[in-house]
């Protein structure tokens, strides 16, 4: 095993203080801040103020205060002034947008916006009927009770925010697979880059082939894992210091941590063929050909799970979630619209983890064979069949 974190070691020295990776997880960060905060920079919360004099002006001030809490929409500013003449020349001179006097005149200077009229109309019919009751000796707090009806209960049998899940599985399924697709292709290009320049020959003497590929996919593993997790946990860290994440569906959080293990599950067994498949080959631009089975299988399951991710309760993306490797996009997209109890998630997991084994034992048994192999690309069949 110290042969194995020797190399991967190597990898993370090597490619973690590169200038091309270091960009990229800055550029990751500097991306999903700005997602996270500038949605909110741009959206300017609508104020109106709202000048009272006159009779009854105590009492629209607490009626406005209470109503306008239930309002996301806006939010009303009260001013209480001495005269109807003081209350007009700040309505005509901009500094309040509507004045309202003796509870009966709505003073504006070319009308008022329709949800902050139905606001302060619903108040004047409030405190004027609590002004008349008391007016003819009904005591308002006994008819206030005797009117007051409890809200219908809302029963919502699809799910209010559905297609919001629906919508950010979606997103989830497309990072997953660029965060799963660009460290895969490292691997290969790194297996390729030690075979046709000899490096690997001079690394076998002292190392066994499984160190070899397995550091590698350990070392590039980890970078890749920090470049998901170091964006993913600042943006939730800003998120939820800035309260601008409250828009998204509850129990988005334990999703995405039970994402990136998703993703580790697929990165070890995508890389593992990656790095097996293209030690078939010696030059660069032969990996794409080399890789083209895996690459499709990968292509393949994203598709699928974009399709699915639509329908996420479908009995195909159950049956899909329990499959290698469509699991590692099926699951969290059940997971995230609430259809993946945790006893599945595990079992789905577990299942994933024995294919993963199983790859990492082929995928170290080509290696093994074909990395010594120069000269022309080698044909897969005849290093399973020969065994080299």
């Amino acid at each position: 095993m110290r042969g194995l974190w020797l190399v991967a070691r190597r990898e993370i020295v090597t490619r973690g203080t590169s200038k091309s990776y270091l960009i990229s997880l800055a550029a990751s960060v500097v991306l999903v801040v700005a997602l996270v905060l500038v949605p909110g920079l741009l959206s300017s919360e609508t104020r109106y103020t709202v000048a009272l004099t006159g009779q009854d002006s105590v009492e629209l001030e607490a009626a406005i205060d209470a109503a306008s809490e239930g309002f996301d929409a806006f939010t009303v500013d009260v001013e209480q002034v001495g005269t109807p003449d003081e209350a007009r020349n700040l309505v005509s001179e901009g500094e309040v947008d509507v004045a309202i006097v003796d509870n009966q005149t709505l003073i504006t200077e070319s009308g008022a916006n329709q949800d902050l009229s139905l606001l302060l109309d619903s108040v004047h019919q409030q405190v004027g009927s609590q002004r008349q009751l008391s007016d003819a000796g009904f005591d308002v707090n006994d008819v206030q009770a005797a009117l007051a009806v409890a809200p219908m209960e809302q029963e919502h049998l699809g799910g209010s925010d559905m297609g919001a899940r629906i919508g950010f599985g979606y997103i989830l399924v497309i990072v997953l697979f660029f965060m799963v697709i660009m460290p895969v292709m490292y691997v290969a290009t790194g297996v390729v880059e030690e075979k046709s320049s000899r490096i690997v020959e001079i690394l076998l003497t002292s190392l066994k082939s499984w160190q070899l590929l397995g550091g590698k996919i350990v070392g590039l593993g980890v970078l890749g894992f920090l470049n998901l997790a170091v964006p993913l946990a600042v943006g939730l860290g800003i998120g939820g210091f800035t309260d601008s994440l409250d828009f998204l569906p509850t129990g988005v959080t334990s999703t995405l941590i039970s994402a990136v293990a998703w993703w580790a599950l697929a990165f070890a067994f995508y890389s593992a063929l990656a790095g097996s498949l293209s030690s078939l080959v010696s030059r660069q631009e032969d990996i794409n050909s080399a890789i083209g089975p895996m690459t499709m299988l990968m292509v393949v399951t994203y598709v699928v799970a974009t399709i699915y991710v639509w329908d996420p309760t479908s009995t195909v993306t159950r049956v899909l979630s329990f499959i290698p490797p469509f699991s590692v996009f099926m699951m969290p997209v059940r997971d995230i619209v609430n259809d993946a109890p945790v006893w599945q998630q595990l079992v789905s997991g577990a299942i994933m983890m024995v294919a993963v084994v199983a790859v990492l034992a082929l995928g170290a048994t080509i290696y093994k064979r074909s990395v010594m192999r120069t000269g022309s690309k080698i044909k897969l069949m005849d290093v399973l069949r020969k065994g080299g």
